[in-house]
């Protein structure tokens, strides 16, 4: 992805990376969290707005006109993580339907780009396929080539 993107942290002990989407209006604290699951080298990644109350939503719409920054800058964050971690996988799926929806167009977009450095997987129920555009998974799963 060409687009621009925020700077981030990472936080060693628990595979936070924190950004912040700006715009005239307002500033709004992003969190993407990769927690291990209870299979090994996977880890699950969630994108959260920092509410004014300090507690994570994964479900707020911040609607500060960046979208394209901000997806721009996870795809960077999960770059960053399987650089740390190359034996690693990334595991995501939508908060809801309409964003697992813009995850699979936007993989299908940016798949030629993608695919040069990682592997991209769909997942429906306990089976993976490899990423095809135009078919509904229910996760996604992207992991460094094999060098």
């Amino acid at each position: 992805m060409n687009e621009h993107s925020y700077p981030f942290t990472l936080s060693r002990r628990e595979f936070c990376y924190e950004f912040v989407s700006v715009s005239a209006e307002k500033e709004v604290k992003k969190v993407v969290k990769l927690s291990q699951t209870n299979l090994p080298n996977v880890y699950n990644l969630a994108l959260f707005d920092e509410l004014d109350t300090g507690k994570l939503c994964d479900m707020a719409e911040s609607n500060n006109n960046d979208l394209k920054t901000i997806l721009a800058t996870v795809i960077k964050i999960i770059e960053d993580f399987l650089d740390r971690s190359p034996k690693c996988f990334v595991a995501f799926r939508g908060s809801d339907q309409r964003r697992q929806r813009l995850y699979r167009i936007v993989i299908a977009r940016e798949l030629s780009e993608i695919i040069e450095n990682f592997e991209v997987f769909g997942g429906i129920e306990t089976q993976i396929f490899l990423f095809k555009p135009n078919v509904d998974y229910e996760f996604y799963l992207i992991s460094k080539h094999e060098n």
